[in-house]
């Protein structure tokens, strides 16, 4: 097999693989195997940049796209601006649903180190809108933040059963109006 990448870069090219088999496939679905085929490494290169499938499923996860949120502006427009950033996102890729509900979907264990992953991810973006709130003087940042990732990630969901960019721009203007009351 030719390798086209060597050491870290090779590392994360087999995370990539994995990640775009397990989204669009899979995790039970899709074995070791697989991804070192398609990723052009014999089994035991794989198995040598992670020791364990579990090791691979969280190395995907951290390699999976992510939707990056406004890092200028005031903080109530940088919070309006994820949500745009999520229409945006959307519109220009094969989104198929939120690797974090699908990988969760699968993943029966909590403690098993992807689920882990995704918990912390989870809550940094809770975080990053508590942050803003405060940014912005809201009174009970920690409550409203909460209000606000359960809204996003419902506009989400539903934005991807729907195959319709609507539940992200009414789950917009429900935040704005939260927000301004």
């Amino acid at each position: 097999m030719i390798q086209a990448f060597r050491g870290p870069k090779l590392k994360d090219h087999i995370a990539k693989v994995a990640a775009d088999l397990f989204y669009a496939e899979g995790i039970n679905r899709v074995g070791v195997d697989r991804v070192a085929d398609e990723a052009g490494v014999t089994k035991r290169t794989l198995y040598h940049h992670f020791t364990s499938k579990e090791q691979l499923i969280a190395a995907a996860i951290r390699s999976a796209p992510i939707v990056l949120f406004p890092e200028r502006g005031a903080p109530l427009k940088r919070i309006y601006g994820a949500f745009d950033t999520l229409t945006n996102y959307l519109k220009d890729s094969e989104f198929r649903g939120c690797p974090y509900i699908i990988y969760n979907a699968e993943l029966t264990d909590r403690r098993h180190p992807a689920r882990q992953l995704i918990e912390r991810r989870i809550f940094k973006r809770r975080k990053w809108f508590e942050a803003r709130l405060r940014e912005a003087g809201i009174s009970n940042p920690e409550s409203v933040a909460e209000e606000i990732d359960v809204v996003f990630d419902g506009a989400l969901a539903s934005a991807t059963k729907r195959c319709t960019l609507e539940p992200v721009r009414a789950a917009k203007r429900l935040v704005v109006r939260l927000l301004e009351r």
